[in-house]
C-alpha cells in the first residue's frame, strides 16, 4: 500500500526493499570488534582498561548484534529462511532472547504501534504505571522477561511456545560453551559486565528517543528518529532512521539513509519527529513524563 502522494517514493522504496542484504559482513564485523576489543585488554591488562573495553564491548559490538537481530526479526538478515533464523537466534540469543518471541513482540509493535495495543507499551506500563521518561532506566534489566513472556503467553499456539523454549536452551547452551571456551572470569568480563553496562546505556539512549512522547495513530508521528554523527550511523547499523523504519519495514537497515532523504519532505509536511543528537534528546526525554502527545491536526 503506498504511503505517500508521491509514487516515486513509494516505487524508491520498493527497490531498496530488493537489494542485496548485508546484514552477514556486519555480524562477523561487529564479533571480530568484540573479540579483538577483549584481545586488546587481556594483551595490556591493565583494569581502567578492561572497564572501557567492556563498556566499549556493550555500547557499539554487541548492541549493534542486537540490532541485526532486529533485521532478522524483519527476514533482512537472508533470504534463505533457515539462515535468516539461524543468525536472528545467534545474535538475539546474546542477550537471552528467545528469536520466535521476539518476532511475535516485535511485530505486533509494528502492528499497534505507540498504542494502548502495542505490546512494548503494554510492557512498559507494567515496569512503570504511564511510563514517565525516568522509567526508561528500568526498562532495559526487564527486556529479557517482557519479551519471552510476551512469546510464552497462553494464547500462543503450543508449537510456538515450544519453538521458544528450545531457543531460550539453546541460547543458555550458547552461553555455557562460551564461558567454557574463555574461562568464568573473562564470561564475566567481556560478556556479563557489557551487557550491564554499555549495552544497558545505549538501550535506555535508544528506546526512549523511539517512541516516548510522541503521537498515538499517526503513521508520520508515532516515532522519532535522530540524526547523529555518521560514526555512530555505522556502528549502529543505522537504527536511529527509526520513523523510516515504521514507515517502510522491509527496506534493509544499509538503504535508511537513502530513504530518509527521499521522505525529508513528507517529514516536513506531516510534522514528523526528527531531531538532532542522541544525548541532548534523550536528556530532555528521560524528563518528560507524557508517553503519548496530544494529536495533531496535521498528521
Amino acid at each position: 500500500m503506498a504511503l505517500t502522494p508521491d509514487p516515486v517514493v513509494d516505487t524508491l522504496a520498493q527497490n531498496l526493499s530488493a537489494r542485496p542484504y548485508r546484514s552477514i559482513p556486519r555480524i562477523l564485523l561487529d564479533l571480530l570488534f568484540w573479540v579483538g576489543a577483549a584481545a586488546l585488554a587481556i594483551y595490556f591488562h591493565r583494569w581502567w582498561l578492561t572497564c572501557g573495553i567492556a563498556f566499549l564491548i556493550g555500547f557499539v559490538p554487541f548492541h549493534d548484534l542486537l540490532v541485526q537481530g532486529h533485521e532478522g526479526t524483519h527476514d533482512l538478515i537472508s533470504r534463505n529462511r533457515r539462515v535468516n533464523d539461524f543468525y536472528t537466534w545467534f545474535t538475539l540469543a546474546l542477550a537471552g532472547i528467545s528469536a520466535e518471541a521476539h518476532r511475535r513482540f516485535h511485530l505486533d509493535h509494528h502492528h499497534h504501534a505507540h498504542s494502548a495495543k502495542d505490546p512494548e507499551y503494554q510492557f512498559f506500563n507494567r515496569v512503570v504505571r504511564g511510563v514517565p521518561g525516568w522509567a526508561y532506566f528500568l526498562i532495559p534489566a526487564f527486556a529479557q522477561i517482557g519479551v519471552n513472556a510476551y512469546g510464552l503467553r497462553p494464547q500462543t499456539p503450543a508449537a510456538v511456545r515450544r519453538r521458544i523454549v528450545l531457543e531460550l536452551l539453546a541460547g543458555a547452551a550458547l552461553h555455557l560453551g562460551i564461558a567454557v571456551l574463555l574461562g568464568w572470569r573473562r564470561y564475566l568480563i567481556f560478556v556479563i559486565a557489557p551487557m550491564l553496562s554499555g549495552l544497558y546505556a545505549a538501550s535506555v539512549l535508544r528506546s526512549v528517543t523511539e517512541h516516548h512522547d510522541v503521537t498515538e495513530g499517526g503513521a508520520w508521528t508515532n516515532a522519532r528518529s535522530i540524526i547523529t554523527h555518521p560514526t555512530l550511523e555505522f556502528l549502529w547499523s543505522n537504527v536511529n532512521y527509526h520513523l523510516e523504519h515504521h514507515l517502510y519495514p522491509s527496506v534493509p537497515f544499509h538503504a535508511l539513509p537513502e530513504l530518509r532523504r527521499a521522505l525529508a519532505p513528507e517529514f516536513q509536511a506531516h510534522a514528523s519527529n526528527v531531531e538532532s543528537g542522541y544525548g541532548r534528546a534523550a536528556v530532555a526525554l528521560l524528563r518528560d513524563p507524557q508517553h503519548f502527545a496530544a494529536r495533531r491536526d496535521n498528521q
